[in-house]
């Protein structure tokens, strides 16, 4: 029913154990699809629903009744509600995200383990930047065999979290994803693992994608379907179901393929762009869009093929242009998605080829949930602000349109706004441009002092920095009853293997006070130290520390949150600076002076 032949010469090949991956070429199923099409009753199969099972007669799969199945149902094919109209064309969403573990990967694990069962592997193994750690882990853990994942340094925790929760072992690796890869496939040739991954057989689960777009348009080809890509064996996938679906008269004409990268990470997107059939590894690859943050795709070339033999097109995208299509996505189609899938309606938005596209259908694959890597939303978005219980703190917001601006900013973090004091005017000029927003003079106030303190430490103010300064103005209570507590300043020693000694001064009403404390870093001897000065006056436990760095650097402002408790009665504070010391001083002002108010 089906050959495995090295996907560059086209010549039979042998696995070594359960590795069907080659050394120099990767390898493909090739499908006897005359023998298929003779047994298959097309009538019949066209109106039968789309499913996975329903396609199992058009995959490498010898003991259907030991398939592994999820009870999967096709997923859904939606029509854009704005941003189709907009962009002048017939756009609709092939969702992934609604697949079992919340992305495309449950179609190739589910014959990936399905292989590995029949063949009687030992265990699973695999390499994975997250979403195909999770969909391996739960379609072994459906077939009760033990599952190995080695996974980059760097992973989404969320992604890792469903790992663990199915059972799945991970190992973590220091290097890349290509530095894992090669990593499993060399434990599984010596243990007689089945190595799972971007090989042979997930070609043909994935393919099913392609099936079920055309059933979805009652047999009718789109003109695009837009796929991002990491390792290049998804596009491959949806090429391969087009062609074979065209072979058995199922499909009259090819839709063209369009593949998407992030602009970081983008070696298939670089020999497309230099007519190349071959790639050239990339030395890293950095994005916010972990599930395709690829330096060397192992079905590259296969990618390549698939974009050429359908006429189709490859673009790259910043990180900038993920974040808003991703945002776009969410608030106008009602659709979070994770960046990578978000990575195709930054193509279409960006891609000069629109003008041949109008009024075509054209599907974006949206290929993983939201829920997946939420940190990249999180370090871009203005959290909610506080406010005391109190009817009129929320219709000052109200009143004033605080709501009416933008809660996610999308420029590059790294670029400085100012480099000596803002005034008033500059900062209520740099809060419209990046959010579209009007913030009233007691928040303005608060920004600026923020920014001051920043400055003084020597830092110049970037965009990260901003972010973070409007955040910790937001957080900090409007108008607090009573603020009886400050530190007006602090000492702190420390070397190495020793603990740390703190200074701190403080002034609680009209009383200045210092004391004294030691820790096993220098934070723990600042708090300690703020225990002891306020011990007298208020009885409390630190419950909750908690530290956050949007940016990268040495010099990145630091934002710190922590919880003081009394009796059963809570307090939350939050502080920003680049000193982490300092922001930590500034929450516990703040949590302090909530038991007061």
């Amino acid at each position: 029913m089906y050959n495995i032949i090295d996907f560059t010469t086209k010549l039979p090949v042998k696995p070594n154990g359960l590795v069907f991956a080659g050394e120099n070429n990767p390898w493909e199923i090739l499908m006897d699809l005359a023998v298929i099409k003779a047994k298959l009753n097309l009538e019949y199969f066209k109106t039968t629903p789309p499913c996975l099972l329903k396609y199992l007669p058009l995959m490498p799969i010898q003991k259907i009744s030991e398939f592994v199945s999820l009870r999967e149902v096709a997923t859904p094919l939606v029509k854009s509600k704005t941003l189709g109209e907009r962009l002048g064309l017939n756009l609709y969403f092939k969702i992934e995200s609604k697949n079992p573990t919340g992305s495309f990967k449950d179609r190739g694990s589910a014959i990936d383990i399905s292989v590995a069962k029949e063949l009687g592997a030992k265990a699973i193994i695999l390499a994975s930047t997250g979403n195909m750690a999770a969909s391996c882990a739960c379609y072994a853990a459906a077939a009760k065999m033990p599952c190995y994942v080695l996974v980059p340094e760097g992973v989404p925790v969320a992604k890792l979290a469903q790992v663990i929760a199915f059972g799945g072992h991970i190992i973590q690796v220091k290097g890349t994803y290509n530095d894992a890869a090669e990593l499993a496939k060399t434990i599984a040739e010596k243990k007689g693992f089945y190595l799972a991954g971007d090989y042979a057989y997930r070609v043909e689960g994935q393919k099913t994608a392609a099936f079920e777009i055309i059933d979805q348009l009652l047999f009718q080809a789109p003109d695009m379907v837009v796929i991002p890509i990491g390792c290049g064996t998804n596009i491959t996938a949806y090429a391969k179901g087009f062609e074979e679906y065209r072979e058995l008269g199922l499909l009259n004409t090819m839709p063209q393929l369009m593949g998407v990268q992030a602009q970081n990470a983008a070696a298939v997107v670089n020999s497309y762009n230099e007519r190349k059939n071959t790639i050239t590894p990339l030395e890293s690859a950095d994005t916010i869009a972990s599930a395709i943050a690829v330096p060397n795709p192992i079905d590259g070339i296969k990618a390549l093929h698939a974009i050429y033999s359908t006429k189709g097109s490859a673009v790259s995208v910043s990180d900038e242009e993920i974040l808003q299509a991703q945002y776009l996505l969410s608030h106008e189609e009602s659709l979070f998605v994770e960046g990578s899938a978000a990575a195709t309606v930054a193509a279409l938005i960006k891609t000069p080829q629109l003008t041949g596209l109008r009024n075509k259908t054209v599907i974006c694959v949206l290929t993983g949930d939201g829920l997946k890597d939420s940190s990249i939303v999180l370090k871009a978005a203005i959290k909610p602000p506080t406010i005391y219980p109190d009817e009129k703190e929320f219709l000052q917001l109200y009143q004033s349109n605080f709501f009416n601006g933008k809660n996610m900013i999308f420029s590059d973090k790294s670029k400085i706004l100012f480099q000596e004091k803002p005034s008033i005017v500059q900062i209520k000029e740099q809060l419209n441009k990046l959010l579209n927003a009007e913030y009233d003079d007691d928040y303005l106030l608060k920004i600026q002092s923020i920014l001051y303190k920043i400055l003084q430490k020597g830092k110049h103010i970037t965009i990260s920095d901003f972010q973070d300064s409007i955040q910790d103005a937001l957080e900090k209570p409007r108008h607090p009853l009573h603020e009886i507590f400050s530190v007006y300043d602090f000492s702190v020693t420390a070397e190495k293997d020793r603990s740390s000694n703190a200074t701190v001064k403080i002034k609680i009403g009209d009383t200045k006070k210092e004391a004294h404390g030691t820790g096993v870093g220098p934070v723990d001897a600042v708090i300690n130290a703020l225990r002891q000065a306020c011990d007298e006056q208020i009885n409390f436990k630190l419950t909750d520390y908690k530290v956050d760095i949007r940016h990268q650097g040495v010099d990145a402002v630091v934002y710190v949150e922590l919880k003081l408790t009394k009796n059963n009665f809570s307090s939350l504070g939050r502080g920003t600076s680049p000193d982490i010391i300092q922001a930590s001083i500034e929450a516990f002002e703040v949590a302090y002076n909530g038991f007061s108010s």
